[in-house]
């Protein structure tokens, strides 16, 4: 994991909306291969660079859980550190049952000024709070991220959607992933094919300096799916990739003119 003395970033400990960012969930430790008997920390991080934390979101406006055979367990108990600036949660493994941990920024409403500036809520709710202000646009978000803790080969339900509004899902398992390896991903939206949207790529310590930056992207087809090949991998230790897809449309909801649904998928490379 990158060492956040190396990063510039600022550390904002925020009370109101954060729109712009990934929402990721990773291990504490991905140098490891988790087994039954072990506690993990999950780390549940809203930034612009991954994997360093750079906001705090309120804690009601967040949740974590796990999927054991496609079913979901209890919310886990999230704290708050902020010095790393992100959530943690331990949840331990009871047996070898493969686990996706899925960290998910419940969002909300916002509106950005015609002046360039922010507010919360819908148009409605920003006018009103902002007199002599109009507003641009309006919008609802919410996102998603996805841990495949600790897949096994024996796995039959990889590629099993969790039913998430807007999820990633593998067609390969990743427990077979390894150098020069080809996944094939598919992203869907309320369950059915994101189709002609743009899903990237990118490794752990490949450009943490830089908001945004990806290794790789491609385009999702008629069915939703997109491949990559996993040009990077360190022999000695596993690899965290990740995969991101971000979807904004016209939306449905009063006073809201668009919906911004963000997905994340993470998982080691060895």
């Amino acid at each position: 994991m990158k060492k956040l003395c190396l990063v510039l970033v600022t550390c904002l400990f925020v009370s109101g909306f954060v729109c712009g960012h990934e929402t990721f969930i990773i291990p504490g430790d991905s140098s490891k291969s988790y087994k039954m008997g072990d506690t993990v920390t999950l780390l549940g991080i809203s930034s612009h660079y991954f994997a360093v934390g750079e906001e705090i979101e309120p804690l009601e406006t967040v949740e974590m859980y796990v999927y054991k055979n496609g079913v979901k367990g209890s919310n886990l108990l999230l704290e708050a550190n902020r010095d790393r600036v992100w959530y943690e949660a331990r949840y331990r493994l009871t047996d070898d049952t493969p686990v996706i941990a899925v960290f998910r920024s419940i969002g909300g409403y916002y509106s950005i000024l015609t002046d360039g500036s922010y507010a919360d809520g819908n148009r409605r709710q920003a006018v009103a709070a902002n007199p002599g202000k109009s507003v641009q646009v309006s919008r609802y978000f919410t996102k998603w991220g996805k841990l495949y803790l600790n897949p096994s080969r024996n796995d039959r339900a990889f590629s099993q959607p969790l039913g998430l509004d807007f999820e990633i899902v593998p067609l390969n398992n990743p427990a077979d992933m390894g150098r020069n390896s080809r996944i094939t991903l598919r992203v869907l939206y309320r369950g059915q094919p994101w189709v002609n949207g743009e899903v990237k790529a990118t490794w752990d310590y490949y450009d943490y300096h830089t908001m945004d930056v990806w290794a790789q992207a491609g385009k999702t087809d008629a069915r939703g799916e997109v491949s990559f090949r996993f040009d990077h991998i360190d022999m000695r230790k596993p690899v965290l990739w990740i995969f991101q897809a971000s979807d904004t449309r016209k939306s449905s909801q009063l006073d809201v003119d668009e919906d911004n649904l963000k997905a994340t998928l993470v998982f080691a490379v060895r």
